[in-house]
């Protein structure tokens, strides 16, 4: 059976990994005023006062947590979202509480955050998740957070470079965080970034950053390693000669060892501290290649929303499917279309028959994991969005030509 082009390839450059062999040729000493130069970069870009370089996305929840929520408060959340995201809230002494998120979009719903407001008293920020690049409607939750006198924080891990109405992602709320991890639209294999116009904010996320040590050389390389190995077995003479039938056989046929290579949280553990090695400052080499790949957002984020324009046009009339909104003003950047199906597996197993590269949506319903179950909340769309959300192609190496074949395959599922 011909191969499709990989679901998804990390957004890489051959040259990024020249500069990393580079920056060990020089004793991984590199220039700290690198990473200041992105920070001003970020902050002309997305117009904010304060960026700040941060480990990871998660680390950034941490601290942007730690500097807006008083110990033993409660901050209201999507369960929606990884796992360590939950254990990030637990570790910088706040009490998460689950509220819901609109079906069709996946993200937080306003009316189950102003009912968990007339519940709890004890709250003292909104943390509301940009899930697959999109930027709901924020009016709601900053009205809502003004009355009370609440923070408002963005996880925006996915919607970098997204904006609405002017503002672009992060800078809604008093602390926005982006991630920069290698299945980001912005990769350095590693990274992250707060953005904030309150200058006490910054101040407090900046002394706790200085005094981190620098990221090892060995554990960076650790990430860079399994970039190179995904960017080897998706590059497309190989997977079309190997990977894909590999891992299509796998599945097909249940091989728990191959299908455990693809997927993302098999164990979630809670944590009561934040790990040592995630309490580390980027390394000017990350800095330098994130900083290098701001100009490509823009060109990025018109092919997805292309990508994500065939999806809409093809599969509209299919009753059973519930599809993300589709706007072409930047709101939505698709960094995946997130596709609900209530027959997943069987759409799943039917496109891979056909030969698609579909996956599902690694992300779980936090509310329904064992090692979470104390936190309160009651959300029966989360959990039925984590349970039918298949992730379609749309980075920009991605031929449309395959969306359309995508869209055919799922036609043909439904009989259309």
């Amino acid at each position: 059976m011909p191969a499709p082009e990989p679901r998804y390839r990390i957004y890489t450059r051959p040259s990024d990994y020249a500069l990393i062999a580079r920056e060990l040729a020089r004793g991984w000493s590199g220039d700290e005023q690198e990473l200041g130069r992105l920070e001003e970069a970020v902050e002309g870009m997305l117009g904010v006062r304060h960026a700040i370089c941060a480990p990871q996305n998660r680390v950034g929840v941490y601290l942007a947590v730690r500097a807006l929520v008083r110990p033993g408060r409660k901050i209201l959340l999507s369960p929606y979202t990884l796992s360590d995201v939950i254990n990030m809230v637990l570790c910088a002494g706040a009490v998460p509480v689950f509220c819901d998120v609109k079906r069709e979009t996946c993200n937080l719903d306003p009316a189950a955050v102003r009912d968990a407001l007339a519940e709890h008293d004890d709250v003292d920020a909104v943390m509301t998740t940009h899930l697959h690049g999109y930027i709901d409607d924020m009016s709601e939750l900053q009205a809502l957070c003004e009355a009370r006198g609440l923070a408002l924080l963005e996880d925006s891990a996915q919607a970098f470079g997204a904006r609405r109405d002017g503002t672009f992602s992060g800078a809604f709320g008093d602390a926005g965080i982006f991630s920069f991890g290698m299945y980001k639209n912005v990769n350095a294999f590693f990274g992250g970034m707060i953005v904030t116009n309150r200058d006490d904010v910054a101040a407090r996320i900046r002394s706790e950053v200085r005094g981190f040590p620098r990221q090892s050389a060995r554990r960076y390389l650790r990430k860079v390693g399994k970039g190179l190995a995904t960017d080897i077995a998706t590059y497309p003479p190989v997977f079309k000669g190997f990977t894909f039938h590999v891992f299509r056989y796998a599945f097909l046929n249940d091989v728990a060892f191959l299908n455990r290579q693809v997927t993302i949280e098999q164990e979630v553990v809670r944590k009561e501290r934040v790990p040592d090695h995630y309490l580390v400052r980027m390394s000017p080499v990350q800095a330098h290649i994130i900083r290098r790949s701001l100009s490509d957002v823009p060109a990025h984020n018109r092919h997805r929303v292309e990508a994500a324009r065939i999806y809409e046009h093809g599969l509209r009339d299919i009753e059973a499917l519930t599809l993300p909104p589709f706007f072409e003003d930047g709101r939505h950047i698709y960094t995946y279309y997130p596709l609900q199906a209530p027959d997943r597996d069987g759409l799943i197993r039917h496109m891979v028959r056909e030969g698609r590269d579909v996956a599902v949506q690694h992300l779980r319903n936090c509310n329904e994991v064992e090692a979470f179950a104390d936190i309160e909340g009651d959300t029966p769309s989360a959990a039925a969005a984590a349970s039918q959300v298949i992730l379609l192609s749309t980075y920009p190496r991605f031929p449309l030509s395959e969306v359309e074949a995508n869209v055919a395959a799922i036609r043909q599922f439904y009989g259309r």
